[in-house]
């Protein structure tokens, strides 16, 4: 395979197990862990910093497998492999979509509840009956981007199974291989 389309590949990768990584460690790890600080305001503060700290590793990772992927779906007709491969790059191109689109809601959304986080109206605040403010906001926003969060987990986990079926559909396509040579 090409240099530049292994390099892609790889890219293609890490950012799908940064994605997946990140994401499982702060639902499964994280978030429960925090459920040991006492200080609802110390809770949110620590919840705030830590997401906001990932959730730009998080974006980098979004961007790095869609890219190579958005790249090579333009540099293929799809006539070079067989009908079940069409079918999985099509649902690979609606998981990839739906993966992008709540990762930078839960990303959007996330930045607005660390703000209120930040202000002292933050989830664990409301949750505790301390916030000097509108508190059933941030638990709604909290609620909502686990929610996004959750759907982010499971569209990306179907990417990862669907690239690993795609790449043994392709080495199984001649038409796949004689083509992919001809990739930069």
């Amino acid at each position: 395979m090409p240099a530049l389309s292994s390099a892609g590949w790889i890219v293609h990768d890490v950012g799908l197990a940064t994605v997946i990584g990140g994401s499982l460690f702060g639902k499964v790890a994280l978030e429960p862990a925090l459920d040991e600080v006492s200080k609802p305001v110390e809770r949110d503060h620590a919840s705030e910093k830590a997401w906001m700290r990932f959730s730009w590793i998080n974006l980098a990772g979004h961007v790095a497998y869609a890219v190579p992927w958005l790249i090579g779906r333009t540099m293929l007709t799809g006539r070079e492999v067989s009908a079940r491969a069409r079918t999985l790059t099509v649902v690979k191109d609606v998981l990839v979509s739906a993966s992008l689109i709540t990762g930078v809601s839960t990303l959007v959304i996330g930045k607005i509840l660390g703000r209120k986080a930040r202000a002292g109206e933050g989830p664990e605040q409301a949750k505790s009956g301390r916030t000097r403010g509108e508190g059933h906001d941030a638990t709604a926003l909290e609620k909502l981007v686990a929610g996004l969060g959750t759907v982010n987990m499971l569209a990306n986990a179907g990417v990862l199974a669907v690239t690993s079926l795609l790449a043994m559909e392709g080495s199984e396509s001649r038409r796949f291989a004689v083509r992919s040579r001809a990739l930069p």
